[in-house]
């Protein structure tokens, strides 16, 4: 008699470990390691993820369930998942100490986690007829929207548009590409859901200069093996040439390329550059996609259909059969590290995958992180680096400080900084001013009794929103309507310190009121597509004055913009986070690049009440990488990343001392040898959303010594009756203290 089969299948809950479950003879030539499968659990039925086919459990087979069904049989395209990423997620979840079945479900879109198959979803698409495509938009004279749409999609690079994508820049199109249709000026078409760009034309391919071309001809020798480079290109040195001049070398060699971006603001510029270049079919995932876009998008890279795949963190988990290459855009941004939940870093997890897929990886940043630069000088990375701004030869932007002590300022600009504006303007430039604060103001504070507008539930303050009057929490989200009078003692005093970036809007419509200005941030951006149209008039410059948050620090190209002002430089010198000056020092440097990248020079005016802090006067006469070899120094005497290795237990509960005593209990759970412990200890925000947050910080010399802890400790923090009682979470190699 032959022993069953027994699948062990992962689950999407949050329990460690595998789940053993009987495999029925009629599934049994089907099923392969990678299938979805159909199986219950509890009280109801789920999708699981087989792992693992053997013959032996620990329980007892009268004990074990049915598998019910398998959703990816033979007669589909196999496994959903491939194995190279199984491989990876199974290495992900021991790393980052993370239940598995999360880890491999946070892998797959939406249908996917639902048992849906993977095969493409019909939409109708819309695409220009040849009548269309010579037709002149004036003849609509009386359709001006009907015109301005005939002209945005004879402009286009697309072949054809979506839905989802004409709603990008549109509102209410949908009757004037109708009559459209009508006239016979497109073709509307019903076919599988292309969440993919395919270009009409292909534009000329730029000389890369002499330096471009070192660095690329370095990468595309390396095809086909495992290397890992850094490249360090300044602010406009035309990084992206580099990267499109190697993936047409690896396209060439029938491979797939994976490309990753920190923020969903980076993917449109950087799919419309590659649409208009390369001849392929580029998928685009992230966030912003619709569940079918989404969908549709990983079936199409997994089925090898898709070329290049541009996306956020999460499609590092894209099967891509044929992958060859992996580019990380900005590698020093923090947005790769995943904050909530399985807190990876797609980073370094993409070094992980292209060393099992033996395929060069490719970091670029004009900021790279301490950890990377650290790498190159131990030999893990090859450094390339670009000194010289791109084909239109700009030269880098004269930067200053501007002491605004005891000068006067008005609404957090200072009068001097106002010329500087206002001489600009006068010479057609376009200025951008930066603050990363949004809001009117931090606070309300009472002139009288120095009442403020305190959270209940965070150790913060609630932010003004003056266009509405209300006051927000950040961190919570919180709002409540803002007083006219003090709460407390009743004064009309109310005194408004500090700014946002909405009280900088105000102060400067006031003084240029003939002047086009946009603000952008989170609170002008919330609706879909506004994003992109704010930066596609950045960009032609039709806003002279620019205001925003670190949404416009990076990536973007204002080739008209001639002056950039920093308005709180303070802010990231006296962080508590020991990483604190290494993203102060990345922000000026990437904020500061935004200025003089077209034939106009470029200006910077940091704005300080500390002209004289070490830290700024290096940065300014070294560089980024004199500044980073002088922070670094100062690291590896404190014992902080990249010389030591990190984790933090994190836990978070309504009453204030039950998770110190949770954290206490841990702490008496961890004894290990060359591995330290420091805590419990309050969170730099010790109340956040009504909860009260402590942490405990485990660090050691070398990775294997922390991770060889994690391993013995963490199965007993799981068992302590505490752990039930209060929310807590391992993250490993922490971004931010907070």
């Amino acid at each position: 008699m032959t022993s069953p089969l027994i699948a062990k299948v992962a689950v999407p809950v949050p329990l460690y470990g595998l789940f053993d479950y009987l495999v029925p003879p009629e599934l049994i030539d089907g099923i392969k390691k990678g299938c979805r499968v159909k199986v219950p659990f509890g009280r109801k039925q789920i999708v699981g993820m087989v792992m693992s086919l053997g013959s032996e459990s620990e329980f007892a087979l009268a004990k074990l369930k049915s598998i019910i069904e398998n959703l990816d049989d033979s007669s589909q395209k196999g496994p959903a998942l491939s194995e190279d990423v199984l491989k990876l997620l199974e290495w992900a979840a021991t790393y980052y100490q993370h239940p598995l079945g999360e880890v491999i479900f946070s892998a797959l879109p939406k249908y996917m986690r639902q048992g849906e198959l993977a095969e493409l979803k019909a939409e109708k698409t819309w695409r220009l007829s040849e009548s269309g495509e010579q037709a002149d938009a004036g003849m609509l004279k009386r359709s001006a929207k009907q015109a301005a749409l005939l002209t945005y999609l004879q402009q286009s690079p697309l072949a054809e548009h979506s839905a989802a994508q004409i709603n990008e820049d549109w509102e209410n199109w949908r009757a004037a590409i109708k009559a459209l249709v009508d006239k016979q000026l497109l073709i509307m078409e019903e076919k599988p859901l292309n969440a993919l760009i395919s270009a009409r034309h292909s534009a000329a391919e730029i000389q890369l200069n002499s330096q471009q071309a070192i660095a690329a001809d370095a990468v595309i020798a390396s095809l086909g093996e495992y290397k890992t480079f850094l490249l360090q290109g300044i602010t406009g040195s035309g990084k992206t040439e580099v990267y499109l001049s190697i993936i047409e070398k690896a396209l060439a060699q029938n491979t797939q390329v994976l490309v990753l971006v920190p923020e969903i603001s980076l993917t449109p510029q950087l799919t419309q550059r590659f649409v208009a270049r390369l001849d392929v079919e580029i998928a685009s995932l992230h966030s912003g996609l619709n569940d079918t876009q989404r969908h549709s998008a990983w079936v199409k890279a997994s089925q090898g259909i898709a070329r290049v795949v541009i996306g956020t963190r999460s499609a590092l988990f894209t099967p891509l059969p044929q992958l060859g290459l992996i580019i990380i855009d900005e590698e020093h941004d923090a947005s790769f590290k995943q904050q909530e939940g399985f807190r990876y870093h797609a980073r370094d997890l993409a070094l992980v995958r292209a060393k099992n897929k033996n395929i060069p990886v490719l970091l670029g940043s004009a900021t790279p992180s301490f950890e990377s630069l650290e790498n190159v000088s131990r030999g893990q990375y090859e450094l390339i680096k670009l000194t010289q701004r791109g084909a239109r030869n700009a030269k880098p932007p004269k930067v200053s400080l501007l002491d605004v002590c005891k000068r006067p300022m008005e609404d957090g600009i200072s009068d001097r900084l106002l010329d500087k504006v206002a001489e600009h303007i006068n010479k057609q430039g376009q200025v951008l001013l930066f603050l990363n604060r949004r809001g009117y103001a931090p606070l309300l504070m009472c002139h009288e009794c120095g009442w403020t507008t305190a959270c209940t539930r965070c150790d913060a303050n609630m932010t003004l929103h003056h266009h509405n009057q209300m006051l927000r929490c950040h961190h919570c989200g919180y709002e409540k309507p803002a007083p006219k009078v003090c709460p407390e003692c009743q004064h009309e005093s109310l005194y408004i310190p500090g700014a946002g970036t909405e009280r900088i809007e105000n102060a400067l419509r006031e003084k240029f009121p003939d002047v086009v200005i946009s603000r952008i941030d989170r609170d002008t951006t919330r609706r879909k597509g506004e994003l992109d149209k704010k930066l596609k008039e950045a960009r032609e410059g039709k806003a002279q004055i620019l205001i925003g948050t670190q949404m416009l620090a990076k990536g973007h190209d204002f080739p008209n913009l001639t002056l950039v002002g920093i308005l709180d430089v303070d802010q990231g010198l006296f962080s508590a986070d020991f990483r604190g000056t290494e993203h102060m020092a990345q922000l000026v440097v990437q904020v500061s690049g935004r200025a003089g990248r077209g034939e106009k020079p470029g200006e910077v005016i940091l704005q300080t009440h500390h002209p004289e802090h070490p830290l700024l006067h290096t940065l300014l006469e070294t560089g980024y990488s004199g500044f980073a070899e002088h922070a670094l120094k100062e690291r590896r005497e404190a014992f902080f990343p990249p010389f030591s290795y990190m984790a933090i237990l994190r836990c978070e509960s309504t009453h204030k001392d039950q998770g110190k005593e949770f954290l206490k209990e841990c702490r008496q759970a961890f004894n290990y040898k060359e591995v330290d412990a420091f805590g419990p200890l309050p969170a730099p925000m010790e109340r956040r959303a009504g909860r009260y947050r402590w942490q405990l910080i485990v660090m050691a010399k070398e990775r294997k010594l922390l991770h060889g802890a994690l391993r013995d400790w963490m199965p007993r923090v799981i068992k302590l009756k505490s752990a039930s009682k209060v929310r807590w979470s391992i993250d490993v190699d922490p971004q931010d203290m907070f």
